[in-house]
Protein backbone atom coordinates (compact mmCIF):
# COMPACT_ATOMS: atom_id res chain seq x y z
CA UNK A 1 0.00 0.00 0.00
CA UNK A 2 1.82 3.57 -0.58
CA UNK A 3 1.91 6.03 1.46
CA UNK A 4 -0.98 8.31 -0.24
CA UNK A 5 -3.71 5.43 -0.42
CA UNK A 6 -2.54 4.75 3.46
CA UNK A 7 -3.50 8.49 4.03
CA UNK A 8 -6.33 7.91 2.55
CA UNK A 9 -7.98 5.22 4.49
CA UNK A 10 -6.65 6.93 7.68
CA UNK A 11 -8.52 9.86 7.01
CA UNK A 12 -11.89 8.16 5.59
CA UNK A 13 -11.62 5.92 8.86
CA UNK A 14 -11.29 8.45 11.34
CA UNK A 15 -14.79 10.81 11.82
CA UNK A 16 -12.53 13.99 13.31
CA UNK A 17 -10.68 13.99 9.88
CA UNK A 18 -13.58 16.25 8.32
CA UNK A 19 -13.85 18.72 5.32
CA UNK A 20 -12.86 22.54 6.52
CA UNK A 21 -15.23 24.98 6.84
CA UNK A 22 -16.32 26.29 3.04
CA UNK A 23 -14.80 29.47 1.91
CA UNK A 24 -16.08 32.23 -0.12
CA UNK A 25 -14.77 32.46 -3.35
CA UNK A 26 -16.20 34.83 -5.66
CA UNK A 27 -19.66 36.74 -6.18
CA UNK A 28 -21.03 37.24 -9.55
CA UNK A 29 -24.59 38.64 -10.08
CA UNK A 30 -26.15 37.94 -7.41
CA UNK A 31 -24.60 34.37 -7.06
CA UNK A 32 -21.87 33.72 -4.36
CA UNK A 33 -19.61 30.63 -4.75
CA UNK A 34 -17.72 28.72 -2.23
CA UNK A 35 -14.88 26.02 -2.07
CA UNK A 36 -13.51 24.24 0.18
CA UNK A 37 -10.59 20.84 -0.19
CA UNK A 38 -12.18 17.50 0.29
CA UNK A 39 -9.94 15.25 2.24
CA UNK A 40 -8.85 12.58 0.37
CA UNK A 41 -9.34 14.44 -2.92
CA UNK A 42 -7.34 17.25 -4.67
CA UNK A 43 -10.09 18.84 -7.08
CA UNK A 44 -12.14 20.87 -4.26
CA UNK A 45 -15.57 20.76 -3.83
CA UNK A 46 -17.56 23.74 -5.18
CA UNK A 47 -20.83 25.55 -4.45
CA UNK A 48 -23.45 28.04 -5.21
CA UNK A 49 -26.19 29.52 -3.58
CA UNK A 50 -28.40 32.50 -4.65
CA UNK A 51 -31.65 33.54 -5.64
CA UNK A 52 -33.61 32.41 -8.34
CA UNK A 53 -36.56 34.80 -9.84
CA UNK A 54 -38.79 32.01 -9.77
CA UNK A 55 -41.26 29.68 -7.98
CA UNK A 56 -39.63 26.37 -6.84
CA UNK A 57 -41.27 24.35 -9.77
CA UNK A 58 -40.54 26.34 -12.11
CA UNK A 59 -36.65 26.15 -11.78
CA UNK A 60 -37.39 22.53 -10.70
CA UNK A 61 -39.03 21.81 -14.38
CA UNK A 62 -36.04 23.52 -16.10
CA UNK A 63 -32.97 20.99 -13.57
CA UNK A 64 -35.12 18.01 -14.94
CA UNK A 65 -35.74 18.55 -18.88
CA UNK A 66 -32.39 16.18 -19.15
CA UNK A 67 -32.97 15.89 -23.16
CA UNK A 68 -32.62 19.37 -23.55
CA UNK A 69 -29.21 20.16 -21.82
CA UNK A 70 -27.67 20.29 -25.46
CA UNK A 71 -29.55 23.75 -25.59
CA UNK A 72 -30.36 24.83 -22.21
CA UNK A 73 -26.48 23.95 -20.39
CA UNK A 74 -22.62 24.79 -21.35
CA UNK A 75 -20.86 22.72 -23.94
CA UNK A 76 -23.15 20.21 -23.69
CA UNK A 77 -23.55 18.41 -26.98
CA UNK A 78 -25.42 15.33 -25.88
CA UNK A 79 -27.90 14.80 -23.20
CA UNK A 80 -29.79 11.11 -22.81
CA UNK A 81 -32.04 9.61 -20.17
CA UNK A 82 -31.05 6.06 -20.68
CA UNK A 83 -33.08 4.81 -17.59
CA UNK A 84 -35.46 5.19 -15.09
CA UNK A 85 -36.90 3.75 -11.82
CA UNK A 86 -39.90 4.27 -9.69
CA UNK A 87 -41.45 6.63 -12.06
CA UNK A 88 -38.81 9.44 -12.19
CA UNK A 89 -38.00 9.41 -8.80
CA UNK A 90 -34.54 7.84 -10.22
CA UNK A 91 -32.91 8.54 -13.38
CA UNK A 92 -30.32 7.01 -15.55
CA UNK A 93 -28.44 10.09 -17.95
CA UNK A 94 -25.61 10.21 -20.01
CA UNK A 95 -23.83 13.56 -21.23
CA UNK A 96 -20.86 14.77 -23.26
CA UNK A 97 -19.44 17.98 -22.95
CA UNK A 98 -17.02 19.45 -25.62
CA UNK A 99 -14.91 21.80 -23.62
CA UNK A 100 -12.47 24.29 -24.31
CA UNK A 101 -8.63 23.66 -24.87
CA UNK A 102 -9.44 19.33 -23.61
CA UNK A 103 -10.69 16.18 -25.09
CA UNK A 104 -14.63 15.69 -25.01
CA UNK A 105 -15.78 14.45 -21.80
CA UNK A 106 -18.63 12.41 -20.72
CA UNK A 107 -20.00 10.38 -17.79
CA UNK A 108 -23.03 8.61 -16.63
CA UNK A 109 -24.99 9.20 -13.73
CA UNK A 110 -27.59 7.87 -11.12
CA UNK A 111 -29.83 10.78 -10.22
CA UNK A 112 -31.97 10.73 -7.26
CA UNK A 113 -35.24 13.04 -6.51
CA UNK A 114 -34.68 13.59 -2.12
CA UNK A 115 -37.52 16.06 -2.16
CA UNK A 116 -39.20 16.72 0.98
CA UNK A 117 -41.96 19.12 -0.31
CA UNK A 118 -45.57 19.21 0.87
CA UNK A 119 -47.87 22.11 0.26
CA UNK A 120 -45.47 24.53 -0.97
CA UNK A 121 -43.65 24.18 2.01
CA UNK A 122 -40.24 21.94 2.18
CA UNK A 123 -37.87 21.56 -0.38
CA UNK A 124 -37.40 20.16 -3.82
CA UNK A 125 -34.07 18.05 -4.17
CA UNK A 126 -32.08 16.26 -6.94
CA UNK A 127 -28.61 14.67 -6.33
CA UNK A 128 -26.21 12.38 -8.73
CA UNK A 129 -23.48 10.40 -8.22
CA UNK A 130 -21.11 8.77 -10.74
CA UNK A 131 -22.68 5.28 -12.50
CA UNK A 132 -20.70 2.49 -13.58
CA UNK A 133 -22.89 0.21 -15.87
CA UNK A 134 -21.50 -3.09 -17.29
CA UNK A 135 -21.55 -4.11 -20.73
CA UNK A 136 -25.26 -5.47 -21.54
CA UNK A 137 -27.04 -3.62 -19.40
CA UNK A 138 -30.00 -1.29 -20.97
CA UNK A 139 -28.14 1.48 -19.30
CA UNK A 140 -24.61 0.91 -20.59
CA UNK A 141 -23.34 3.36 -22.69
CA UNK A 142 -19.55 2.67 -23.98
CA UNK A 143 -17.21 4.79 -23.92
CA UNK A 144 -15.81 6.99 -27.28
CA UNK A 145 -12.34 7.74 -29.06
CA UNK A 146 -11.36 11.03 -28.31
CA UNK A 147 -13.65 11.13 -25.21
CA UNK A 148 -12.45 10.97 -21.23
CA UNK A 149 -14.89 9.60 -18.82
CA UNK A 150 -15.10 12.12 -15.89
CA UNK A 151 -13.90 9.56 -12.68
CA UNK A 152 -16.01 11.49 -10.41
CA UNK A 153 -18.96 13.44 -10.93
CA UNK A 154 -21.04 13.96 -7.59
CA UNK A 155 -23.43 16.93 -7.09
CA UNK A 156 -27.06 18.04 -5.98
CA UNK A 157 -29.73 21.38 -6.25
CA UNK A 158 -31.48 21.99 -3.64
CA UNK A 159 -34.59 24.34 -4.24
CA UNK A 160 -36.29 26.45 -1.01
CA UNK A 161 -39.10 28.97 -1.23
CA UNK A 162 -38.75 32.24 -0.34
CA UNK A 163 -40.97 35.63 -1.11
CA UNK A 164 -44.37 33.18 -0.44
CA UNK A 165 -42.95 30.74 -2.92
CA UNK A 166 -42.74 33.37 -5.63
CA UNK A 167 -38.83 33.23 -5.62
CA UNK A 168 -36.16 30.47 -5.25
CA UNK A 169 -33.29 29.79 -2.92
CA UNK A 170 -31.04 27.71 -4.87
CA UNK A 171 -27.80 25.54 -3.29
CA UNK A 172 -25.98 23.70 -6.57
CA UNK A 173 -23.22 21.36 -5.03
CA UNK A 174 -20.31 19.58 -7.24
CA UNK A 175 -17.24 17.55 -6.48
CA UNK A 176 -16.19 16.82 -10.23
CA UNK A 177 -13.15 15.58 -11.63
CA UNK A 178 -12.50 15.83 -15.64
CA UNK A 179 -9.70 12.95 -15.26
CA UNK A 180 -7.47 12.45 -17.90
CA UNK A 181 -4.28 14.77 -18.30
CA UNK A 182 -5.33 17.75 -16.91
CA UNK A 183 -3.93 19.12 -13.92
CA UNK A 184 -5.76 19.25 -10.65
CA UNK A 185 -5.19 22.96 -10.21
CA UNK A 186 -6.58 23.98 -13.82
CA UNK A 187 -9.38 21.08 -13.12
CA UNK A 188 -10.40 23.45 -9.92
CA UNK A 189 -10.19 26.80 -11.73
CA UNK A 190 -12.23 25.63 -14.57
CA UNK A 191 -14.84 24.01 -12.41
CA UNK A 192 -14.77 27.43 -10.55
CA UNK A 193 -15.80 28.83 -13.73
CA UNK A 194 -18.47 26.30 -14.86
CA UNK A 195 -20.17 26.27 -11.13
CA UNK A 196 -21.79 29.96 -11.85
CA UNK A 197 -22.00 29.67 -15.27
CA UNK A 198 -24.27 26.76 -14.81
CA UNK A 199 -26.39 28.50 -12.16
CA UNK A 200 -26.95 31.41 -14.64
CA UNK A 201 -27.94 29.13 -17.23
CA UNK A 202 -30.86 27.65 -15.22
CA UNK A 203 -31.83 31.21 -14.89
CA UNK A 204 -31.76 31.73 -18.19
CA UNK A 205 -34.01 29.05 -18.98
CA UNK A 206 -36.62 29.77 -16.16
CA UNK A 207 -36.78 33.49 -17.42
CA UNK A 208 -37.53 31.91 -21.22
CA UNK A 209 -39.87 29.72 -20.39
CA UNK A 210 -41.43 33.18 -18.45
CA UNK A 211 -41.61 34.99 -21.49
CA UNK A 212 -42.74 32.65 -23.96
CA UNK A 213 -45.90 31.67 -21.33
CA UNK A 214 -46.79 35.27 -20.52
CA UNK A 215 -46.60 36.26 -24.29
CA UNK A 216 -48.79 32.57 -25.02
CA UNK A 217 -51.41 34.42 -22.33
CA UNK A 218 -51.31 37.37 -24.41
CA UNK A 219 -52.37 35.74 -27.32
Amino acid sequence: MTASVAIFFVLAADPAAKAPPWEEAAKDNGITIYSRALPGSEVLEMKAIGTIDAKPHEVWKALRDYPNYTKTMPYTVEAKVVGQEDGDKVIYFYSRLDLPLVDNRDYLIKILDESDWKEGAGYLKVSWTKFDAKKGDSRFVEEKDGVVRTPVNDGYWKLEPRDNGNKTWATYYVHSDPGGAVPKWIANKANSTAVPNVFAAIRKVVADDRAKSASAEKK
